[in-house]
């Protein structure tokens, strides 16, 4: 069968909005989109059945407990479980991870050893760095280069104190997708518990469990077209059985005296207090509606686009490409050789195109790349030809007005410790608050970012601005009762934004910036509506920074 996905983008109500009917959506790998079935069963629910699961014997609720039972043995069968009773409900792969870290970390002993990567994200590093510290536990990493984690040398960390190896299905900030197979042929025979993070892979294939060999499963169906707060958590039978509940409440108990409780069977000692029960109702239209679509074709058509992703942005000398090809479940992750990769964020944001910037919860492995952000793009099934290629030539001219840019930068060096500020005469605060639309005033406020000249001399460390999304460096003196200032950064839309304040304090006394009503001026331009939360504290901070120098 051949895929197609602009049939496949048409069960996708948020595309059909008039705002989003340009929006090229490559922000799968934090949630994806919802099909209409997945918006209508959550909607249902609450119009049609809501009430409270197993408390009560009335016609809603027994409405309501038989769609969670069903939806618990879909998941079962989503995942290959062998019973339902395998299966636990959470809130997404963060909270199941952190359950069994509780859980099974409860019954370790001082010294016992848990085995991650550095690949991991967060979710799958903190549970246990805790558990650890509260247990006395040793943490052990897979071998790496450059933060990859080198699989095959699983062998080397593994001990007769290892108990539990936890470890990624798939990155979700490079795609790397471990061969799973291979790892279950290393731990056969060991006395541990072996987990998988799936929160990536569940999205892009279909999942065996018994021919993965893994002990415990997690997976987020907001990852793969299902609801936000609701997740997966697979654990063998016996496992679980064993296993001492992590929280307390209602549910999960079978009888309760004042000094000692009994608790519930399997699943539900695991499911305390009461479940996110609409989103349920949302992951079993999810699961149906995954059942009935060619997920190879899915998978084939996602491949196609990853491969000529990879093959465009390896030509392009302005990038530095951090993801490969090989073994990636469908994500592109680079950074801008030269400026901000948030600067490139907001570049593809102008242009309806919507990509993710930061470290993606994976802060050991984005420090190993040597890179301090990366800009990851990352694919779903509904992602067309035409979106890849609109990506691509937004990039190009990306690159061209930074490179041009740089350029005039290199110029005229300066030597450290000599600076001196910008002229930015030229910048009319009326110009910019004339701007007919938010679109042309942020056009405009990238033009005054040309206005900040590079200071080399100034990156020092006792110059840095802390609270800025982007570095920024602030320098001050004051000759003659007037206050001069001189800024730089590696982003564009900081310099913009310092260059609207240096343009209205620069040269001024200290009287005279006191006077002024600053954040009133920021709000009254739209910037604080407008730019992102990290991006108004970035103001704040070069606002505060300068007044604490003028304060002096």
């Amino acid at each position: 069968m051949i895929f197609d996905p602009k049939t496949f983008k048409q069960h996708f109500p948020l595309f059909e909005q008039p705002e989003n009917r340009r929006l090229v959506y490559l922000d799968n790998a934090a949630t994806t989109q919802k099909p209409r079935p997945v918006i209508d069963a959550i909607r249902d629910f609450y119009l049609c059945s809501n009430a409270n699961t197993h408390r009560s014997s009335h016609r809603l609720a027994r409405r309501a407990t038989e769609m969670v039972e069903r939806v618990r043995s879909q998941s079962a069968a989503f995942l290959h479980a062998a019973s339902a009773r395998e299966i636990v409900f959470c809130r997404g792969a963060t909270e199941a991870l952190n359950l069994l870290a509780n859980s099974l970390c409860s019954e370790l002993r001082a010294g016992d050893e848990i085995v991650i990567s550095s690949v991991e994200h967060h979710a799958n590093i903190v549970p246990w760095q805790m558990m650890a510290q509260r247990f006395q536990l040793k943490l052990r990493y897979v071998p790496h280069t450059a933060g990859i984690p080198q699989f095959d040398r699983l062998g080397e960390v593994l001990g007769e104190r290892t108990r539990i190896v936890s470890l990624s299905g798939g990155s979700n900030a490079l795609g790397l997708r471990p061969d799973l197979e291979a790892i279950a042929r290393q731990l056969r025979g060991r006395n541990l518990h072996w987990i998988v993070d799936g929160a990536q892979l569940a999205a892009h294939e279909r999942v065996d469990v018994q021919k993965v060999g893994c002990d415990f499963f997690v997976c987020s169906a907001h990852k793969f077209y299902g609801p936000s707060g609701i997740g997966l958590l697979y654990g063998r039978e016996s496992l679980l059985e064993a296993m001492p509940p992590w929280q307390g409440g209602g549910e999960m108990i079978a009888e309760v005296d004042l000094y000692n409780s009994r608790f519930a069977g399997l699943p539900h000692k695991f499911e305390a207090g009461t479940s996110s029960l609409a989103a349920i109702a949302g992951l079993g239209a999810a699961l149906d509606f995954l059942a009935v679509q060619d997920r190879a074709a899915m998978a084939a058509h996602e491949q196609q686009l990853l491969q000529w992703l990879h093959r465009e942005l390896a030509a392009m000398p302005g990038l530095q490409l951090i993801s490969q090809p090989q073994h990636n479940l469908g994500i592109v992750a680079f950074a801008p050789a030269t400026g901000s990769a948030a600067d490139l964020m907001h570049w593809l944001d102008e242009r309806d195109i919507a990509v993710r910037v930061g470290h993606h919860c994976a802060q050991p492995l984005i420090r190993a790349a040597g890179v301090a952000a990366t800009v990851r793009a990352s694919l779903a099934a509904y992602n067309t030809w035409e979106n890849v290629q609109l990506f691509v030539e937004a990039l190009r001219e990306y690159l061209v007005e930074t490179a041009t840019e740089t350029e005039n930068l290199a110029a005229a060096p300066l030597q450290a410790g000599d600076w001196s500020g910008d002229d930015l005469s030229a910048l009319q605060l009326e110009r910019l608050a004339a701007q007919r639309n938010w679109q042309d005033r942020y056009r405009e406020l990238m033009r005054w970012s040309k206005s900040i000249s590079g200071k080399p001399g100034i990156r020092q460390p006792e110059y840095l601005v802390r609270g800025c999304e982007s570095d920024a460096w602030l320098v001050h003196r004051e000759q003659g009762g007037r206050h001069l200032f001189a800024l730089d950064s590696d982003s564009r839309v900081v310099k913009g934004l310092g260059a609207l304040l240096l343009s209205q304090i620069d040269g001024c006394s200290g009287e005279e910036i006191r006077a002024l009503d600053l954040p009133r001026l920021f709000a009254d331009l739209g910037l604080e509506k407008h730019l992102s939360r990290s991006r108004s504290n970035g103001f704040h901070a070069l606002l505060r920074q300068a007044l604490a120098f003028v304060s002096g």
